[in-house]
């Protein structure tokens, strides 16, 4: 949950993907993520809510608040019976936080932009009904952190492979305990300890391996299709699923919510420091001088 693009992008993500995004990030598209319902064979409905910010589904005030309307939307929809969370942009499930939204940021917006993103991440999470991240690209910081949220992480493993990782440390930001905690609790102590501390983000391969990924596709056909066999095969009570899933889960919101606001001025002071600052306008202006190069 970071500025995911300051080093990562023009080192580890060399894919066409990123190519494409440093040539077209100065100028994003509109924010929606749209809501789309489908009847499940066992009753209920799932829904699907699919991100759509091009170039690379980047969050900002804007998008965020587009995914809290889609959460609104999925809240208020009485029989849903599953969550499905994906992207319409090629080559990205999401890559982070916006780089111009963290730049020369006030307080009181980043505090803002923050408590936003916690927020959207604490409602998919806690929704109770099985949720799925269905992930065709890298999702890297902010868009790992949305995925984690989910009860499953489904990935496809391209020719090109995606990235996925919490990558704060390796933008010089520290990854909040709460974070950590649910990496721990998706993976293992000993991954965490390893994986962490240096801001690594993982193949599909690797991740599926540690647990941060649980099933691995050879395209978005073949994922599309186990998410929705897996779906319509429950048949189980609603009732019962959804108790289950919101005492297996309390402990964790619990903790969530007692540490909620301890991370922002930790955070603050990290993203207004003068190296991390410079660092963004620096990315930011090698984004722009690339945009006006001829293809």
């Amino acid at each position: 949950m970071t500025l995911v693009l300051v080093r990562r992008a023009f080192v580890a993500c060399r894919s066409h993907a990123c190519d494409m995004l440093q040539h077209r990030l100065m100028s994003a598209g509109p924010k929606l993520a749209p809501v789309a319902f489908t009847a499940l064979d066992g009753g209920g409905q799932l829904a699907k809510i699919t991100m759509n910010y091009p170039p690379a589904n980047l969050f900002d005030s804007s998008s965020l608040q587009a995914l809290g309307a889609a959460m609104d939307t999925v809240e208020a929809t009485s029989d849903v019976r599953g969550l499905v969370l994906q992207s319409d942009v090629r080559g990205f499930f999401s890559a982070g936080f916006s780089l111009p939204a963290l730049y020369n940021v006030d307080c009181a917006g980043f505090e803002r932009l923050w408590v936003t993103g916690k927020h959207v991440f604490r409602r998919i999470y806690a929704l109770p009904v099985p949720s799925i991240a269905a992930i065709d690209g890298h999702a890297l910081g902010l868009g790992c952190v949305m995925a984690m949220a989910c009860q499953r992480r489904f990935m496809v493993a391209s020719e090109r492979p995606p990235l996925i990782g919490l990558n704060e440390v390796a933008v010089g930001m520290p990854v909040p305990e709460w974070l950590a905690t649910r990496f721990r609790d998706l993976t293992s102590t000993r991954d965490a300890e390893l994986i962490l501390p240096r801001g690594s983000s993982l193949s599909p391969t690797q991740a599926h391996k540690i647990g941060l990924v649980d099933s691995l596709y050879a395209s978005r056909s073949e994922m599309d299709d186990a998410i929705h066999s897996d779906f319509n095969s429950c048949r189980v009570s609603a009732r019962a699923q959804q108790e289950t899933i919101r005492g297996l889960r309390r402990q964790f919101l619990d903790y969530f919510d007692t540490c909620f606001d301890q991370d922002t001025e930790l955070f603050w002071q990290a993203i207004s420091s003068h190296e991390t600052q410079t660092a963004i306008g620096n990315a930011l202006a090698q984004l722009k001088a690339k945009s006006r190069k001829p293809n």
